[in-house]
């Protein structure tokens, strides 16, 4: 065997080429050709661009804003909406150049996707809040930009006129059938796009009023406009319009204007003023109304991966049911001559004589054999003997274990009748089980299908094991985000509520946390409050007992004395989806007392005032707490309740631990309450002040609470009319107010005819200017009223 090798005298082949260097001299200045209309980028020259110098930091930042607001307006889902509204809010938006550069790119990224109009009025509607002050100080929010912006989009038929009048002249003018085949083109594509945009405006602004981003008067007046124009373009933006926020217009308080808009639809449709392509389209939305709404065909918008999922499922049952019609169908066509001819040949006689052979006797003698009667004796007599009395002990023995603190019967009559054991043997292992629950956990969590979940821990069919599952789920939760723990407490709820998840199994679950808590706390500070957010949910309806869950998870704390703590944010917790008094009317229902799990040295009535829990204690104890508040010192707690963006829930437990019967019910805390809410829903925009809409809605449920009878709704009003007086009667202000509080039913129409008729000396002062700023709120009363009559 040869083998050659290169000698270290012998050049390469790379050295063997000899390359030739050629000297370059340049001895004039090079111009390149530049062209009339070069291409320039569109950070540079889009519609947020600045004449500021490239290398202006501000500017550099705020194109860095656009372009990772263009990146997430790229990825939105409706799964993932709420991770990217996250990371929009965490975005360096502080000046109104960036806050307008965002709105505008949301508006034109809704509009040239109108099938996505729906998610991203949810994106618009996380964002409305966000707010920028400008170096004059006033404040720019991202929903006044929008609606700007969308107004903008709505009346621009006067420039797009112009656009197709100054085309349309150039078509005339041309000569060449060339030029005149492009101006064509240009043409229909120019009106093409202005009603693609048009249409998609109306669509996403449809969304937004569904969200309450829009009142019903501008709906109205949208509707009204385009039925004013009544051409092709304007008359299909009107059934997009009103095909979408129809039904909730009719269920409001403008079903008289929809009526006039329905009955001049009506008579383009008798006269068939326009195409008949439009014509059917608004035939469409009279039946649509006729038909109370209901659509004809499901809206395709955009799915959830849940969703899809589903659907799949259902084409796969159809899929699988559909062949056995095929089969039958084929079955009973007419066999081919062939195979009839081969089915009639003699060889078959074989198999006949073998079909009509009687071998089954003996199958036939042991099939009808009977002794099952005796292994039936025999399990009967173990299933109903000794296993029966073995469960039953041992089931005892458990409750017994568990429950022997439990002081009222109706809580041990609970947990027997939901205490469940099954002695079937699990089907899968403890680690194979562990790894099936992550997977349940990790998907439900990353699409919220609660009913899919359920499925899937039913077909564990491991009810033995399902402590592992709890066990999992709370491991896996309880160092996450709130929103991850309240729904992995929901998950448990149903399973609960539906039977799958047997209470000794959530139980024994739980404890094997709760025992490892003390460990957990040196790495998780917060794991009382994580752990509440864990277990409120199992309070709700259809889930544990308070009293056998307080009992059961404060077994192992009360040693350590923690267990009042947990308890304190369990309750707290439980509070923001109920009042106070109810938390307080099931803690007295359940028979819980304090003592019971706090140390013996600790006192009970300090703890309780510090942990801010009155409301568990005797209504008695409560009222000889509460103290006199004068007018000035309850506007000060209430205004800085309502500065810190309390909850309803939370200002009403204020007032009802810290106000007794006789202070809610006087004129002077109606008052004030009425002032406190009115101020902190006014936005000063320069020289005009306008009512937050949806904050005055939210707060309405908490005026109504207090005002239930006229006398407290007069007050109310008066209350208002001196507010306008120390604001010095801004304009419209007052009519805003009252139909706000008309159109959320805070103020009947009879307690408006009282304060406008009312004659009492003291309130006389600024009531005639405050009567001339509502006199079209009275004739619009009035007309309702004849209308109604």
């Amino acid at each position: 065997m040869s083998t050659s090798v290169r000698l270290d005298s012998e050049p390469r082949p790379s050295e063997q080429i000899q390359r030739k260097v050629i000297p370059w001299k340049v001895t004039a200045d090079l111009k390149l050709h530049k062209a009339e209309n070069p291409w320039e980028s569109s950070v540079r020259t889009g519609v947020h661009s600045c004449a500021k110098p490239e290398n202006d930091p501000e500017q550099v930042k705020t194109q860095v804003v656009f372009k990772l607001f263009r990146g997430i307006l790229n990825r939105v889902t409706p799964e993932k909406l709420d991770i990217l509204v996250n990371q929009v809010t965490e975005l360096d938006i502080d000046t109104k150049e960036r806050l307008s550069g965002v709105v505008e790119l949301t508006f034109e990224k809704a509009i040239s996707e109108p099938s996505f109009s729906r998610v991203y009025a949810k994106m618009c509607q996380s964002l409305k809040m966000l707010t920028v002050h400008t170096p004059d100080g006033l404040k720019v929010t991202f929903n006044k930009l929008l609606l700007l912006r969308c107004q903008k989009e709505f009346e621009k038929d006067k420039d797009d006129n112009e656009i197709l009048k100054k085309k349309q002249e150039e078509l005339e003018a041309a000569s060449g059938d060339q030029e005149k085949k492009q101006l064509t083109e240009e043409l229909e594509e120019i009106k093409y796009k202005a009603k693609r945009e048009s249409v998609s405006n109306l669509k996403f602004l449809g969304e937004l009023y569904k969200l309450k981003m829009l009142t019903d008067g501008i709906a109205c007046d949208c509707i009204t406009k385009l039925l004013k124009d009544n051409d092709e373009v304007s008359l299909e933006c009107l059934c997009t319009l009103v095909s979408a926020i129809g039904k909730q217009l009719e269920l409001g308080i403008r079903k008289t204007r929809l009526d006039e808009c329905f009955d001049q639809m009506k008579q383009i449709v008798t006269v068939k003023s326009t195409s008949n392509r439009i014509c059917f389209m608004l035939q469409d939305v009279l039946e649509l109304r006729l038909n109370k709404w209901v659509p004809r065909h499901k809206d395709q918008g955009p799915k959830t991966i849940g969703e899809i999922r589903k659907e799949a499922n259902l084409e796969g049952q159809r899929f699988n049911q559909q062949p056995h019609r095929r089969d039958n169908r084929w079955f009973n066509q007419q066999p081919d001559r062939r195979d009839n001819q081969r089915f009639n040949q003699q060889p078959d006689r074989r198999d006949n004589q073998r079909f009509n052979q009687q071998p089954d006797r003996r199958d036939n003698q042991r099939f009808n054999q009977q002794p099952d009667r005796r292994d039936n004796r025999e399990f009967n007599q173990q299933s109903d003997g000794r296993d029966n009395r073995q469960l039953n002990q041992q089931s005892d023995r458990q409750r017994g274990q568990q429950f022997n603190q439990q002081p009222d019967r109706q809580v041990g009559r609970w947990y027997q009748h939901h205490s469940t054991f099954n002695s079937t043997k699990p089907s899968l292992t403890e680690e194979q089980l562990e790894k099936k629950s992550s997977a349940i956990i990790k998907e439900y969590l990353n699409i919220n299908d609660m009913k899919e979940a359920l499925q899937c821990v039913q077909e564990l069919k491991s009810t033995q094991l399902l402590f592992l599952f709890v066990r999992k789920g709370l491991e896996y939760t309880l160092d996450r985000n709130a929103t991850t723990r309240e729904r992995m407490g929901l998950l448990l709820h149903q399973l609960i509520k539906s039977g799958i998840l047997p209470p000794e199994q959530y139980c024994k679950g739980l404890q094997g946390i709760i025992e490892e808590t003390e460990d957990l706390a040196i790495d998780i500070p917060k794991i009382w409050l994580y752990l509440s957010e864990l277990l409120t949910p199992m309070l709700l309806e259809g889930g544990i007992p308070m009293g056998v869950l307080f009992r059961e998870i404060s077994k192992p704390l009360i040693p350590l004395g923690t267990a009042g703590v947990l308890l304190v944010h369990i309750l707290n917790g439980l509070c923001k989806a109920m009042s106070r008094e109810k938390a307080g009317i099931m803690w007295k229902e359940a028979g819980l007392r304090w003592k019971d799990f706090l140390p013996e040295d600790e006192d009970v009535h300090k703890f309780v005032t510090e942990k801010n829990v009155e409301f568990t204690l005797d209504k008695e104890t409560k009222e000889s707490q509460k103290k006199k508040l004068s007018s000035a010192e309850q506007k000060k707690e209430l205004d800085t309740l309502i500065q810190d963006k309390a909850d309803n829930h939370t200002i009403a437990d204020w007032i009802e631990n810290n106000l007794d019967e006789q202070q809610t019910s006087s004129n002077t805390f109606i008052r004030t309450l009425t002032t406190c809410i009115c101020q902190s829903t006014i936005i000063s925009d320069e020289n005009y002040y306008i009512v937050d809409h949806d904050l005055m809605r939210q707060r309405a449920t908490l005026l109504k609470k207090y005002l239930h009878d006229e006398a407290k709704q007069l007050q109310a009003l008066s209350a208002l009319q001196f507010l306008m007086v120390q604001m010095d009667h801004p304009s419209q202000l007052l009519r805003m107010f009252f139909d706000c509080l008309y159109d959320f039913d805070v103020i009947t129409i009879r307690t408006y005819y009282k304060w406008e008729l009312n004659k009492n000396p003291g309130e006389q002062q600024g009531k005639d200017v405050a009567l001339q700023s509502v006199t079209n709120f009275f004739a619009w009363l009035h007309d309702l009223k004849a209308a109604n009559r």
